[in-house]
This record gives structure tokens, C-alpha cells and sequence, in this order.
């Protein structure tokens, strides 16, 4: 999008409106992101409103956070964060500190899909079902009655509104069962999860919901606090959601004012319960709303807008523009492009694909200002992206999926739990065979070839064949193998499978070479090994024992069969060609956009009906009275259409594999964009080799990535100044690290008194050592520990310490003002964000900040020398307001608390110091500083510039 110097006329009316409700019909392009974030700075800025009296809904995290960093650039040096976040990160934040009032564990952990699914299949005979238990297939009708619970708490309904309707239902017969088995599955399924302390996206609304309903004083505290909301994306708001803002902004009320934004043209969420009658019912229910319209378009040129607008025509009249009478005919804000967009056909995909890539290196070559990351491939479904990728890879063109699903399908992935599985199952063929072709130690292609064909003329399995083989990469692999083995039982899943990765070589192969391929691949094993670890804190919690690598496959095997595959990793900094499907490219845009597979049933998909659907009783959104799944598909188009700035090439083959040759999308005709005559192009044939970091048509350098500091904590400053290098390795690669036993007892303890104290201040008095003892039990989390016996034995300590502390600190909660409080902070113009363990009233307004401490203890290090908690005094004195008099470290394990009086003057230099340190790190310089300090240093054994010793 061009850069604006100054907000149009419409935008000013959005940022400038000062009560009441407001709706803002935002089309594509238009800067909807900017008036939200301008309208906030305006009125923090502006109007002098408290940053804690703003609230903003939107629909992802990352979203959210863009938000923030762009609020923050006009923000002081110290300041308060307005209430930036999703509905469910929004929900949660409500009932993790007001949850205890409707007796609601506020340490529950948040469940998603894969693990609501994994839930039901370990209780699923304690469910009492018939009909959706067929014992030839019993987990068949898990996600069908998941999804269907899903749906009933899009609707704000609950267990109890779910069994009153069926039991006042006229339904007969198996019809009848299969209903009453569906609300007893409901009210089991939220008992399930209340006696684990765990709650679905679903729930977050739906309690918060409660909350506010069953505690009005809870809930007018909060809309005296809200002076000011703004929600994103309104047309993809679900009821319960749209219902929850209601609640916080009531029709009736006349002070504040409530701001949301929207285009029917771009709902495409239905599958999620996205209900786009929500922007009509605002309009019914705010009498007297204020509507604005943004048409002026800064993103694409005029050539692209007309035909998008055609098409979308095609929805009339189940659009506000046919309802409301208003115009929505989007103009560009720059000349038209001298290229239009056009329609492209060909026989076969493979032809199609050709043309592709051909036309980006076309592009790349012909455009100077152009760069990889400036061209995006868009499809309906993941899986019709799979023949691009494979010719990008031979044509060694950069890329990167976008948005999509997909972390287990990765080969730095599969390779890792293909050594899992022959770690257990050395018969495992499969999974053997992609052990001997790992990248790290190549195995002989010939060597590989004398193993199978000896192996299917003797019939003996490859690991007995490999245990006789002279080849010296396959003697490794053995010897690694044979090593591994002696462990399986004795060490956590993490731990197993980062020094099997290490020993592999792994990190050391992929920080050898920076390129874009290997930061993704480190990242992408990162987010493995943390899976991992939340594993294992899941499991112990659910069992109180410690698993195995034994007990990870078993789980995993069960994800997978659950259909989890959780997102892969991305660099957005990075020179890359996006591949990504429509859905994932929303709120995203290119130079140039490549939609592909334009075939009637795949864009648009066929209709798949539910196999549990919601009786229309329980719908509460006005149904359409055109072809909704079309309707919805139209729109998805839409959205694909309007990501570009300058060039669109729509796509299609006749034959995709099948036995018939398939029909053009019905939706390009609607376009009215004309077909494009072009001569066949050559097919890519070029053979497939791994991600091409340096391609021919850009140097080598540029797929590395453009490092840029946008955000910082007190660790990776730390971190930076011990070693620009470790650092590096840690936050800018990420490269899989061993977790650390002494992290995983300082977070057991620190969520241990956080929900104790929570307790004492909800129930006005001690609550016991019994009850502190459970919390810690709870919190428990056992990552990195050496052994079982060095972990039984911090255990216990844990007990001991904590024992000694309730009987000393039982009545502390008297003075405590702040929990864990963030402090936000602008250091050299990046962001920095802490977390207060805990602020304690001394008198008036003065206060004591404290910082728990698991270490030992450095009496020569006193608070007065700590950094991190002059960071937080600093924060806390200009953001909250009060006048921090004391800092303390609290040394738990000595039961000793280390105190200073405050100073601000060498606090406001230490602030300067700190803001030199990020000054430095903001230029991307990671000279690496060896020293004593590289024998503990996680990265120790890939790091080039270790310090051996003397």
C-alpha cells in the first residue's frame, strides 16, 4: 500500500468520532488497520484517554500485534498498553484474573483442536454413547461431535440451553437418540474438561460470558473501565462474540463509544460460525449508529478493482450494498496500470505450472523494484500448491508457505521421528529406509541400494542387514542408533530428541550456512522440540509420572490421527516467493498474485455439508436467501483478487490427473476479464533438488534475513551482552536448545504463587500449606531435569522451601496490589515488555516491587545493582503511577529477601545504559564474544568461535 501522509475525509470521520456507536464499512485496501490504530493514538494522544480504558478486538495474534507496534511509535519512553488482542486472548486475560469469582480454576489450560480430540479419545467410553460409538470404528464421530459443540458455543449456547431444547423437541425413533446422545456428550465433554482444569477456545466466550451474567458487579466494573471499543473484522464475528461485546457496550449506552469495522464483501469465515448478519443487526440494534464508508482504494489499481467488483455483484442482494442502499464501488487512489489482469488456460497442470514460474522469472528479470517476497501463488486448498513447490524447488526460486499447515510434513521433521520410530521398531522399514537417506550423514546411495535388494531377496529386515554392513556412514547411523537406545527410558522426550539431533549433527549442518532454507529449517525443528515440551508438562499434569520417547509417539500417532498438523515456520523478513492459500493471504498483499486451479470444484469447492448440522432453530443469524456456500466462496475470490497491487494472473488447466477434463471457475466469467492468448509454454522438467537458497536470479545474499529489533525482554538483552552470537543463535535463528531444569523449577515456582496469592485475595484470608503444596504440584513442570532421581529430589526441596514460606509470608496477600503485572517500555525506540512478579502497598501511594528469585544468592548483586528490576521500577513509577520506594529480590530457596531503597537517578542511568545496549543490538552485530562463559553456553558444541580453555 502507498505510503498516506494525511487520512482521507472518510478516515478522518472514523479517527476523529468522539460518541456513540460508529460502523465503518471498510472495503479492501482502504486503510481499515490504519484508522483503528490512528483513532487510538488520537485518542490517547489527543483526547488524554487512558491507555486502560481502550479496548480492541481483532481476529489474530499477529494482527493484534502489529497494532501495538505501530501505537507504540507515538508512545513515550514508559507507557500503558491499550487492551490489544483477540476475542479469545481477550477472554482469557478476563477470566484468568476474575475466574475465581464464579469458581472457575484460573490455572486451566487452553485446549486446541488436537487436543480436544485427544481428550475425548482417552474418556470416550466413559461417554455412555450408542449410536456415535460404532465399536467397527469407534473415535469415526470424535471431530463430528467436537465440531458440533463448536458450533452450539458460537451460538451462546450452552450444556444446559442444548438439553432443555432437545427434551422440549418433537424429535422420535434413533432420530431422538442420536439427539439426547449428543446433549448427554455435550454436558459430559464440559464436565471432562472442568475436572482437568482445561477449557476450548469455545469456552473462553462462553465463560466469559458467565462471568459477566452471573457477576454484574464484575461486569459493570469493566464497562465503566472500557470507555472506548473498536472491533476489527466485524463481519467475521461469531454470535457469542458479537454477543460479548454487546454486554461491554450495551445499546442503551450513552457515554464512550464503540467503533467497528467490516466488509461483507470479505467474510469468509462461515466454517468457523463467522455470522455476516452481525453488520446488519448493529445497524437494528444501535438506533441512531453512525455509518462511514472508506472507497477510497490505496493498494491496487483500478484495472483490478472493476472486475473484483463485478464479481462480487453476484452476491446482490444478500450485500449491504443491496440492504442498505449505500455505495461500496471501491476507486483507486493511484492512475490505472498500464497491465491488466488476465485469464490464463491451459491443457494440463503441468503446462499451467510452467507458465508460473516462467512468468516470475519474467518478472524478477524485468522488474528491478520487484523482489520475491513482492509475488504471492494463491490457491483454494493447501494440497494444490504441492505441484508449485516441487517446481520452485528445481528451479531453485526461493519460497516459502504462508499461513498453512503442515510442521509434520516437513523433511527436517520427518526425519527426526523417522529415527524415533526405528529407535523403537528397528523392523520399521519405512521409517528405516528414511534413515539411511538422512542429509547429515549421507549414507552411499550404492551401499542403500545393496541393503534393499538384499533385504527383499533374503526377506530380513534392513536393521540386521545394516548391523553386517561395512559402509562407514551406515556404521555411524548404527552407532548413533545403538547409543540412543541405552536412554529410551531414562531421559524426557525433549531431552531424547535434542541429543539425538545433536549427535545427528543437525544445528551445527544448519548454522554451517545462513540461508533461507536452513533458518527454516531451525525453526521449524524449535517449534518440534517445543511441542515436545508441552507434551511433557501436559502429560505430567495429567498423570503425575514423567513419559517416555515411548509415551511421545503413542501421543503423537493419536495427533495425527486427530488430522493435527500445526503450522510450520515463517520468516516474514526474509526474500521469499509466498505460496499460501486465500484464507491464510487475507490482510496481506503483493506486486503481483498468482491464483491458481480456477476449476469448478476447486474454486469454488464443493459444498460439504456437516455430518452433524445445527437445527436452523438454534441459528441465530438471518439466513441467505441466495446459495450461501457459494456466496461465500464468491467472496473468498474476491479477497484473492484484491491482494495485488499491480499484476493478476488468474489460472486453470482443463486436466488435473482425472479421467474428465474439468470446467473453468464459473467466477472468472463474472469478472468479465478476458482471456489472455499465449503460446504453450515449456514445461518445467528441471529435476527436484532441495529449497534453492541461491538462485540465478537473485544473489545468494538476499534470501538471508533482513534482520530487524522490534521487540526486546530483559533475557535477550542479557543474553546479548554475554555474547552477541548466543544470541543470535537464540532469537534470531532459533536454534532448538536442551531445556534447562533451573527455567522449569523457577516457572513452577512462580506460577505456584501467583495462583496462591490470586486465592488469598479472592478468599480474603490464609488458604492453607496443604492447598499452597497442591498449587505447586499443579505447576509442576519437569523439562531438563538430569534424572528422575535429581528431579524427585527438586521436587521435594520445592516442598520444603514452600512449606517454610507459607509459614512466613501466609498474610502477605494483605498488601499485594499487582500480580505479575507487563510493564511495556520504549527503549531506543524498540519496544520492551516485563512481567512484575509482584507489587506490595507500603503506604499511600508508595510500593514495593518484588522479583521472585530461584537462583543462588549474590549478596554482592543486590537489588539496587539489579537491572531487570530497575527496568520495572521505571516502568511502574510512569505507567501505573505509583512511587516504587523499595526493590526487592526475593531469594526463595534462602527464604531471604535482598532490599534497596530506591533511587531514580541511577535508575534513569541504567535506562540510558540499557537503551545504548539495544542501539547496538539494532544494527545486527553478533561478533561473537568467547570466554569462560562458552562452557555452559547452550550453542557451545556448533558455535565455531567457542572458548575451548586453556
Amino acid at each position: 500500500m502507498p505510503k498516506i501522509t494525511e487520512p482521507n475525509p472518510s478516515q478522518k470521520e472514523a479517527i476523529n468520532h468522539k460518541t456513540g456507536p460508529l460502523i465503518v464499512v471498510a472495503g479492501a485496501g482502504t486503510g481499515k488497520t490504519r484508522i483503528i490504530t490512528e483513532r487510538i493514538k488520537h485518542l490517547i494522544t489527543k483526547k488524554g484517554v487512558d491507555a486502560d480504558s481502550i479496548l480492541a478486538l481483532t481476529f489474530t495474534e499477529k494482527a493484534a500485534g502489529e497494532m501495538l507496534n505501530r501505537i507504540a511509535d507515538v508512545m513515550p519512553l514508559s507507557y500503558k498498553e491499550p487492551w490489544v488482542c483477540t476475542f479469545h486472548s481477550f477472554a482469557d486475560r478476563i477470566l484468568k484474573k476474575e475466574g475465581l469469582e464464579i469458581g472457575l480454576d484460573t490455572g486451566y489450560e487452553i485446549l486446541n483442536y488436537s487436543k480436544q480430540w485427544y481428550l475425548v479419545r482417552k474418556h470416550l467410553f466413559d461417554f455412555n454413547l450408542k449410536y456415535f460409538l460404532p465399536l467397527g470404528n469407534p473415535t469415526k464421530f470424535i471431530s463430528a461431535m467436537l465440531k458440533f459443540v463448536s458450533r452450539l458455543q458460537d451460538e451462546a449456547i450452552t450444556e444446559d440451553t442444548f438439553t432443555e431444547f432437545v427434551t422440549k423437541s418433537d424429535f422420535e425413533g434413533e432420530e431422538k437418540q442420536r439427539w439426547q446422545e449428543l446433549a448427554s456428550f455435550y454436558r459430559t465433554y464440559q464436565k471432562l474438561k472442568l475436572t482437568n482444569s482445561k477449557l476450548d477456545f469455545g469456552d473462553l466466550i462462553l465463560w466469559c460470558i458467565r462471568l459477566f451474567d452471573q457477576r454484574p458487579k464484575v461486569l459493570a466494573q469493566y464497562v465503566r473501565q472500557f470507555e472506548h471499543i473498536l472491533l476489527d473484522e466485524f463481519q467475521d464475528t461469531n454470535y457469542a462474540q458479537y454477543y460479548l461485546a454487546k454486554m461491554l457496550y450495551p445499546p442503551t449506552r450513552k457515554t464512550g463509544s464503540l467503533m467497528v469495522t467490516g466488509d461483507d464483501s470479505q467474510s469468509i469465515y462461515k466454517f468457523r460460525g463467522a455470522a455476516v448478519s452481525n453488520i446488519l443487526d448493529f445497524m437494528d440494534e444501535y438506533k441512531g449508529a453512525k455509518m462511514t464508508t472508506l472507497l477510497t482504494n490505496y493498494r491496487s489499481s483500478q484495472n483490478i478493482l472493476d472486475p473484483a467488483y463485478s464479481l462480487i455483484q453476484n452476491n446482490n442482494p444478500d450485500t449491504l450494498e443491496a440492504k442498505l442502499g449505500i455505495n461500496k464501488k471501491l476507486l483507486a487512489s493511484a492512475a490505472s496500470g498500464k497491465v491488466s489482469p488476465g485469464i490464463y488456460a491451459f491443457t494440463t497442470v503441468e503446462e499451467e505450472v510452467g507458465f508460473v514460474v516462467d512468468k516470475i522469472k519474467e518478472l524478477i528479470a524485468e522488474h528491478p523494484d520487484m523482489s520475491y517476497k513482492d509475488i504471492a501463488i494463491l490457491a483454494r486448498a493447501n494440497s494444490h500448491l504441492d505441484p508449485f513447490v516441487v517446481a520452485l524447488r528445481g528451479e531453485n526460486i526461493p519460497y516459502q508457505l504462508i499461513g498453512n499447515r503442515g510442521l509434520y510434513d516437513k523433511d527436517e521433521v520427518k526425519d527426526v521421528i523417522a529415527f524415533l520410530k526405528v529407535l523403537l521398531d528397528p523392523a520399521d522399514g519405512v521409517s528405516m529406509f528414511r534413515v539411511l537417506c538422512n542429509p547429515y550423514i549421507p549414507v552411499e546411495p550404492g551401499a542403500i541400494s545393496v541393503l534393499l535388494s538384499t533385504a527383499k531377496m533374503r526377506k530380513q529386515p534392513l536393521w540386521d542387514l545394516m548391523l553386517e554392513s561395512e559402509s562407514k556412514a551406515i556404521k555411524t547411523v548404527v552407532g548413533i542408533l545403538d547409543k540412543h537406545k541405552k536412554s529410551i527410558t531414562s531421559v524426557t522426550p525433549s531431552t531424547f530428541v535434542y541429543k539425538l539431533a545433536n549427535d545427528l549433527g543437525i544445528s551445527a549442518a544448519l548454522t554451517l550456512k545462513e540461508t533461507a532454507e536452513n533458518t527454516i529449517k531451525l525453526r521449524n525443528l524449535n517449534l518440534f522440540l517445543n511441542l515436545i515440551k508441552a507434551f511433557e508438562t501436559d502429560y505430567h499434569k495429567d498423570t503425575r509420572q514423567t513419559p517416555t520417547i515411548f509415551d511421545y509417539l503413542a501421543y503423537l500417532e493419536l495427533m495425527l490421527e486427530a488430522g493435527d498438523n500445526p503450522a510450520q515456520a515463517e520468516i516474514e523478513d526474509i526474500d521469499t516467493i509466498h505460496l499460501s492459500t486465500v484464507h491464510s493471504a487475507k490482510g496481506l498483499e503483493y506486486e503481483a498474485v498468482f491464483m491458481v486451479n480456477l476449476v469448478t470444484g476447486r474454486f469454488p469447492s464443493r459444498e460439504k455439508s456437516d455430518v452433524l448440522e445445527l437445527p436452523d432453530a438454534l441459528v441465530k443469524e438471518s439466513l441467505p436467501i441466495g446459495d450461501g456456500h457459494l456466496q461465500e466462496e464468491r467472496r473468498l475470490f474476491y479477497v484473492g483478487m484484491t491482494r495485488t497491487k499491480r499484476y493478476l494472473y488468474l489460472t486453470y488447466a482443463k486436466n488435473y490427473g482425472g479421467k474428465r477434463d474439468t470446467a473453468p471457475s464459473g467466477f472468472l466469467a463474472e469478472t468479465g476479464i478476458k482471456t489472455v492468448d499465449q503460446k504453450t509454454p515449456a514445461i518445467v522438467t528441471t529435476p527436484q533438488t532441495m529449497f534453492g537458497a541461491g538462485s540465478e536470479y537473485r544473489k545468494e545474499s538476499s534470501t538471508k534475513s533482513n534482520y530487524v529489533l522490534d521487540y526486546v525482554s530483559y533475557t535477550q538483552i542479557a543474553n546479548y551482552e554475554t555474547c552477541p552470537l548466543k544470541y543470535k543463535y537464540g532469537y534470531v535463528l532459533k536454534v532448538p536448545t536442551l531445556p534447562h531444569h533451573s527455567l522449569s523449577f523457577g516457572t513452577s515456582v512462580h506460577n505456584t504463587l501467583r495462583e496462591f496469592y490470586q486465592e488469598e485475595i479472592h478468599f480474603n484470608k490464609p488458604i492453607g500449606a496443604a492447598r499452597l503444596l497442591d498449587l505447586y504440584e499443579k505447576n509442576w513442570e519437569e523439562a531438563g531435569y538430569l534424572d528422575e532421581a535429581h528431579k524427585k529430589k527438586r521436587f521435594s526441596s520445592g516442598q520444603e522451601i514452600l512449606k517454610q514460606y507459607y509459614d512466613l509470608e501466609k498474610d502477605a496477600y494483605k498488601n499485594v496490589l499487582e500480580l505479575e503485572r507487563t510493564i511495556t517500555l520504549k527503549l531506543a525506540g524498540v519496544k520492551f515488555s516485563g512481567r512484575v512478579d509482584r507489587i506490595d502497598r507500603i503506604a499511600g501511594n508508595k510500593v514495593e516491587i518484588i522479583d521472585y528469585k530461584t537462583g543462588r544468592m549474590q549478596e554482592d548483586k543486590g537489588a539496587n545493582k539489579n537491572l531487570q528490576i530497575a527496568l520495572y521500577a521505571w516502568g511502574v513509577r510512569e505507567t501505573l503511577k505509583y512511587e516504587p520506594e523499595l526493590l526487592s529480590l526475593y531469594y526463595i530457596e534462602e527464604l531471604k529477601k535482598l532490599s534497596a531503597q530506591v533511587a531514580f537517578e541511577d535508575i534513569e542511568k541504567k535506562v540510558h545504559e540499557v537503551e545504548g545496549v539495544v542501539e547496538t543490538m539494532k544494527t545486527g552485530d553478533f561478533t561473537p564474544k568467547p570466554g569462560k562463559h562458552c562452557e555452559w553456553c547452550d550453542y557451545n558444541t556448533i558455535c565455531p568461535f567457542a572458548y575451548k580453555g586453556a
